[in-house]
């Protein structure tokens, strides 16, 4: 409907008319919205209508109570979840920091079976109930990670033409999620099918260490090195020609803690001044081959670097030293 304020008063005082003028119409349009912002229509056939305000949403169902009650109701709302980087969680700490290859004295003493973590830690019960505990896990809601925090992913390919582009690690700078399924696939033995992503959550083959048939889980440091190879040369992709094999007796390839690799567009001998730089690292170069050799050992290890001229194929011949790259005393003569 239409409103509308007529002044018939003289020049001097319409002014104080048009105040009383908008305060009376501030007035009905306060009336208008505390009756629930009723609207009124003139029509011929029905007159004057009034459009009601919607009723409350119905109430959700509600959730069959369980041990893991409160944290299904957390992914029904498409909350992403994560798991709390705390003390108990040590077990997962490898995968929370690659690059560490140690435990602190002090750390070690607390952890240890004489420290804090062999104290009981009293379980979570429903008060005045008995029918269900809930699961106590250091869950937590997952925030959006920054763009400007967001890891860059790396091109990691197979040397039979299989890639993946991965991100690393997350935002918290651990081994993102399925970054070692991936990984271990592109590095499975020669002549191994590959298998299905993700893989299977117990171990599925009769030979010991592995995880399928000719596929080994790959150490979680071995992420660590290629998150730095990809730090030193951006944008590049890495091609692994070697990971894990089995019939190597003497060698860290048949633990799942080395790769033969090399990065396109990059002189290995650049590679290997990198690899050189990260401790408790064993760093292989090979003149007649196409790769660089990465392998990650135990802590104090230090710097291991070798030279071995074999062809392709062929019995190792470690040399001492090679120009420009090692000097002769550097490292050892073999691995």
């Amino acid at each position: 409907m239409r409103l509308r304020c007529v002044t018939r008063a003289g020049r001097s005082h319409a002014f104080g008319r048009a105040l009383g003028c908008a305060l009376a119409l501030g007035t009905v349009a306060f009336g208008f919205a505390r009756d629930g912002f009723a609207h009124f229509a003139d029509t011929p056939a029905q007159g004057r209508v009034r459009a009601e305000r919607p009723g409350p949403l119905p109430a959700p169902l509600p959730l069959p109570l369980s041990e893991t009650t409160w944290l299904s109701g957390g992914l029904d709302r498409f909350h992403y979840l994560r798991l709390e980087p705390a003390p108990t969680l040590s077990l997962i700490g490898r995968y929370q920091h690659p690059g560490q290859n140690h435990v602190p004295a002090w750390r070690a003493f607390f952890e240890g079976r004489y420290g804090l973590a062999s104290l009981e830690t009293p379980a979570l019960t429903w008060r005045f109930s008995e029918a269900w505990q809930p699961l106590a896990l250091p869950v937590v809601v997952k925030r959006p990670c920054p763009r400007w925090k967001t890891p860059l992913p790396l091109t990691v390919a197979r040397y039979a033409g299989e890639s993946e582009r991965l991100a690393l690690f997350d935002c918290d700078g651990a081994v993102a999620p399925e970054v070692i399924d991936r990984l271990s696939v592109l590095a499975r033995a020669p002549e191994t099918p590959r298998p299905a992503i993700p893989l299977p959550e117990s171990a599925q083959a009769e030979r010991p260490g592995e995880w399928l048939p000719g596929l080994r889980l790959l150490d979680p440091r071995l992420v660590w090195v290629l998150g730095e190879i990809q730090s030193a040369f951006p944008n590049r992709r890495v091609v692994i020609m070697s990971g894990y094999r089995p019939d190597a007796h003497t060698s860290n390839h048949r633990r799942g803690k080395a790769l033969d690799l090399y990065v396109e567009g990059v002189p290995n001998e650049e590679l290997f001044a990198v690899c050189r730089t990260l401790h408790d690292v064993g760093c292989g170069f090979y003149p007649n081959n196409v790769f660089v050799h990465f392998d990650v050992r135990r802590f104090g290890t230090g710097r291991v670097a070798w030279v071995d001229v074999s062809e392709p194929g062929g019995v190792s011949r470690y040399v001492d030293g090679w120009p420009g790259v090692l000097a002769a005393g550097a490292g050892p003569v073999g691995e």
